[in-house]
């Protein structure tokens, strides 16, 4: 629930008095940024229904619209997602597995079993603790036993010790080894910490991964969420760039879920920053994601897909085939 209440600090989604659903700016969840456990209000953070996270600060109860209004009970099985799968037109997809759903290794490892032609799921670990031998075990066992086939690995993980050192640090090497030695891609969740907003947070997790990079070259690994549209349309700086070399990082197409809160589909203004992205590092490491069922909140999943597919024209028939599926193939050995 603490990681609950940290992921929706500073969110873009607003946050609402319940009585009378207005949109409130006085903070409500925590200090501005949260440092550490400390930092966050005790509120009695709670998941409620029809996608609202609810709390009550002073009395007076608040709540996000974290997930889409039509997830009645806040849940998203399997085959809730096999059916809106089929319904636009999607073959396969990744269940990507960050904190705040939970330790869900087991769960998705059962989905994986019940639909192995249509589920690849990704592991997770206690990112702090990852240099111990009870999360290098459950590595193991994810992706050995439960036949998950990629690790999702979050910076924010370090919430608990006030982001005092990270996943570069030396304490780490054995981790990293064994996701080598057991060759699963790395789905990085990298956000500028502790505040979201601070360039200078961001470039200093991009010399992180950079640095993670040189290290382990042979390590395919995907950035979650992309490189935000301000980084794309406003001055270049060395870490992105350096980013845009490193043969080994594929890229999320990722635009709606944030973008779509206040912009409009087919979302036109987005075009600059994919026509971008092409560019400078190919279709054959872009890859597309929609965040759904979250990204309901903001428009359909079919256009968090059509957005892409049907409206960036610039982008050959061949290299959208790469994009909306076929790097992800190759990176699981698929065909």
């Amino acid at each position: 629930m603490r990681v609950m209440q940290l992921y929706m600090v500073g969110h873009s989604q607003p946050v609402r008095r319940l009585k009378d659903h207005v949109v409130v700016r006085e903070p409500t969840l925590s200090l501005e940024p949260p440092l550490g456990p400390e930092s966050l209000f005790d509120v009695n953070f709670r998941v409620t229904r029809n996608g609202r996270f609810e709390w009550t600060k002073d009395g007076v109860d608040y709540y996000i619209h974290f997930m889409p209004p039509s997830l009645q009970c806040n849940a998203s099985p399997a085959e809730f997602i096999l059916t809106q799968m089929a319904y636009v037109g999607v073959d396969v997809s990744v269940l990507q597995n960050a904190h705040l759903y939970g330790r869900l290794n087991d769960y998705l490892g059962e989905a994986v079993k019940r639909y192995p032609d249509k589920l690849i799921a990704l592991a997770c670990v206690d990112e702090l603790k990852a240099d111990t031998e009870d999360e290098m075990a459950e590595l193991k066992r994810a992706v050995r036993i439960l036949g998950l086939k990629g690790l999702y690995y979050a910076n924010r993980g370090f919430f608990p010790v006030r982001y005092r050192w990270s996943f570069d640090d030396p304490r780490y090497e054995p981790f990293w080894e064994l996701v080598r030695e057991l060759r699963i891609p790395v789905f990085w969740e990298l956000f500028a910490v502790p505040d979201m907003n601070d360039l200078s947070a961001y470039r200093r997790e991009m010399r992180r991964l950079l640095r993670w990079c040189e290290r382990y070259p042979d390590v395919p690994c995907v950035l979650t969420h992309g490189i935000g549209v301000s980084h794309l349309s406003g001055p270049s700086f060395p870490e992105l760039e350096a980013l845009f070399g490193r043969e080994q990082v594929s890229i999320e197409l990722l635009y709606p879920i944030g973008w779509g809160r206040d912009h409009e589909y087919p979302y036109p203004e987005l075009q600059p920053a994919i026509r971008t992205l092409y560019q400078r590092v190919g279709a054959s490491r872009l890859v597309w994601g929609s965040d759904m069922p979250n990204v309901e909140r903001n428009c359909t999943y079919r256009q968090s897909l059509d957005y892409l597919r049907k409206h960036c024209d610039f982008i050959p028939s061949a290299d959208m085939e790469l994009i909306l599926g076929g790097n992800l193939a190759r990176m699981f050995g698929l065909h």
